[in-house]
Order: C-alpha cells, then sequence, then structure tokens
C-alpha cells in the first residue's frame, strides 16, 4: 500500500478546476488499494466542495495548514485548536487595524461568525504594509502559533505545519501499518517545503523557484507522480 499527501491549489486545483486525467488517475490508484490525501490551507468545507463539483474522490484531508484530520465523510480525527492566551493576543492586535483589513476566522469545518469560539485559523486580507505590521509585532508575542504571508498577500495564522500533520496521522494509527517509507507527497509551494524534503516528496515542475533549489525530484502533475509509483 502507498500513501499519496497531495497540495491542492497549485498541485491538483490548477487554473480553476482539476484536470480529468488526475481523476482517473487518482481512481485507479486508489482502485488498486491505495490512499489518497489532500494537504491545504483551506478548510474542509471549501476544499470539499472542489473535490464533489469535479468528482474527486479522496480518503482523508489535512486541512488549515495542518491544523486538522478529516475523513471523507467530515469526521473530525484530530484537530489542534489556537490557545485561549494567543488568540488573545491575537485579537487585541488585529482590532486595531478592523477598519483597514479582512477577517476570517476558522473553526474546524466553517467560517466562525465571532471569535469566542475555537479557532484553528484566521485568513487576513489588507494592504500589504499593515499585514507586515501585524505579522511582525505577532512574531514576537506568539510562541505556538505560525504566521505567515501567503503568495497571494494574505496573513495567515494556523497551529500547525504540512509535515507535523503527516506525523500526527502516523502516531494516531488512522492506518493500519502506515510507515514513513509508504508515503509520497508531491506539491508547489513553500508551504510544502518539508512535507518534500521529509516525506519522499515530489516539487511540480512549474513550483516556486525556490522549491526547485531545495527539492531535486519532479512531476508535470498529480497523475504523472501516480504513474511513476504504480508502474
Amino acid at each position: 500500500m502507498k500513501v499519496l499527501i497531495s497540495d491542492f491549489d497549485g498541485t491538483l486545483f490548477i487554473n480553476g478546476k482539476i484536470s480529468k486525467y488526475d481523476i482517473q488517475k487518482i481512481n485507479e490508484f486508489r482502485n488498486k488499494g491505495n490512499v489518497f490525501i489532500i494537504s491545504t490551507a483551506r478548510n474542509f468545507s471549501t476544499v470539499k466542495a472542489k473535490c464533489i463539483k469535479f468528482g474527486i474522490k479522496v480518503d482523508y484531508f489535512f486541512c488549515d495548514i495542518g491544523s486538522t484530520i478529516l475523513t471523507n465523510d467530515g469526521v473530525v480525527l484530530y484537530k489542534k485548536f489556537i490557545s485561549y492566551s494567543e488568540k488573545n493576543i491575537i485579537e487585541e492586535v488585529l482590532s486595531k487595524y478592523e477598519k483597514l483589513i479582512e477577517i476570517k476566522r476558522y473553526g474546524v469545518k466553517t467560517i466562525l461568525d465571532h471569535s469566542e469560539k475555537n479557532i484553528v485559523e484566521y485568513k487576513i486580507n489588507g494592504n500589504i504594509e499593515n499585514l507586515n505590521e501585524i505579522k511582525t509585532y505577532l512574531d514576537e508575542k506568539l510562541r505556538q502559533a505560525k504566521i505567515q504571508i501567503t503568495e497571494d498577500n494574505k496573513l495567515v495564522i494556523h497551529t500547525g505545519t504540512k509535515e507535523k500533520i503527516i506525523h500526527n496521522f502516523i502516531e494516531q494509527k488512522c492506518i493500519k501499518d502506515i510507515n514513513k517509507s509508504s508515503i509520497i507527497t508531491i506539491g508547489d509551494e513553500l508551504d510544502d517545503l518539508n512535507m518534500l524534503k521529509i516525506y519522499n516528496g515530489y516539487r511540480m515542475n512549474n513550483c516556486n523557484p525556490i522549491l526547485k533549489k531545495k527539492v531535486n525530484t519532479s512531476a508535470k502533475s498529480v497523475s504523472k507522480l501516480i504513474e511513476l509509483i504504480i508502474r
């Protein structure tokens, strides 16, 4: 049995669609008794909706940049919320910019309507200068939550990483007899880097330039990688 863990945006979901050939090869891969997982910065509701739209079958979802593990049916197997103390720090800082930024707070599956509930991730839109100011301040104050500015200029605050969520998945024995050598990963951006380096990773040919320097093995698409690993 092999376990293929794929990034979503820019790797599987490209230019607003998932290719029919990728879907075909993923189905063949699963039909041979293998496991297919999506690892994404998206929350479960948004990525699941895309998978339903394109008719793609997925065994597990790792969402919110390593903060949650869910089954295809949305059963939560693991979640890691931002701590109450760090959430208070974040909210205090964001309140100073509330008229200048757009804040989305995510729970395990959905966008939250207020900040009192458990939060696994923040996504913040705004002027890049304001976002950099917020990040600089929070970098000094937070010890557990992770902070990054994405390629599309969003400030994201979350609780995990893509490589750590794989470790948690193995530790929880969600799949019998899973081990590090059975896992193959593919991605295209910097938040995929450590996942690719640790877990038999392949970068997309059309990936972040830094990734090209750090990861030697590559694939044109998810389907081409599947052809390589199951022949």
